[in-house]
């Protein structure tokens, strides 16, 4: 299966249809559909940013690195926090699809740029930076850093960055790239490892988030399931970082 440095950056948007099936056919996951385990994974991430812990702080710049189709985006942006929602994702047939499907109003801007090239986003202009299950799609580990340093330069001196992503539990499952069982992952470590990673750029507040994710009464599926989003995806884990 083609992952997206396959591509040619001027055929790039053709890996998000192959995305886009893939998951629907082999995981069952439909990108375009929206309900309440969106609405409630926006909560989420509220909840896990913990903005009231910067007090006097105004939050108005939210950006999301890895849009797909802006479901997320949809979802914050029904919360009515943010007054700028900025979205990127390299693939611009994602973007071009979650615009058909969600109504954004003109305080809402896409870009069609990779991870580790911001260049649409100006220095220090980014209150909240989420990114979830992106990074270990990311090719190699120089992409990594490149990304990583993005991310600083956007960051307000008083924003936060919150990720979400899966990391091997022991050393033996630790892999730098795909294969059969995981065609779109790449780099997947403990967690220890990307904790020493992101904490060359950053300082973390890593451990009151997971707390908060423990103690989440938030449901994925709210309708049928009692299990909670942190018993539902355990092998989610939640890092938090400010700047140093």
């Amino acid at each position: 299966m083609k992952t997206v440095e396959d591509y040619d950056l001027d055929e790039v948007h053709k890996y998000g249809e192959v995305y886009v099936e893939f998951v629907k056919e082999v995981r069952g996951v439909d990108v375009t559909f929206y309900g309440n385990w969106q609405r409630d994974f926006a909560k989420l991430i509220i909840e896990l940013s913990d903005l009231k812990s910067n007090i006097g702080k105004e939050w108005e710049v939210i950006l999301d690195v890895g849009c797909a189709t802006c479901l997320n985006l949809r979802a914050i942006d029904e919360l009515g926090i943010f007054s700028r929602l900025i979205g990127v994702d390299h693939s611009q047939y994602l973007i071009d699809l979650g615009q058909k499907l969600h109504d954004f109003g003109s305080y809402a801007e896409f870009h069609a740029t990779p991870s580790w090239d911001l260049n649409p986003i100006e220095d220090d202009d980014v209150d909240l930076l989420m990114c979830t299950h992106v990074l270990e799609h990311l090719p190699d580990e120089d992409t990594l850093h490149e990304t990583l340093k993005e991310f600083k330069r956007v960051l307000h001196p008083d924003g936060k960055i919150l990720i979400i992503i899966p990391c091997a539990e022991t050393e033996n499952q630790v892999f730098t790239k795909r294969d059969d069982l995981s065609p779109l992952h790449h780099l997947m470590h403990t967690s220890k490892w990307w904790s020493g990673v992101f904490g060359k750029y950053f300082k973390s507040e890593s451990f009151k988030t997971r707390q908060l994710f423990k103690k989440t009464k938030l449901r994925p599926d709210r309708d049928w399931n009692e299990k909670t989003f942190y018993e539902e995806y355990k092998s989610w884990t939640i890092f938090r970082y400010v700047h140093k």
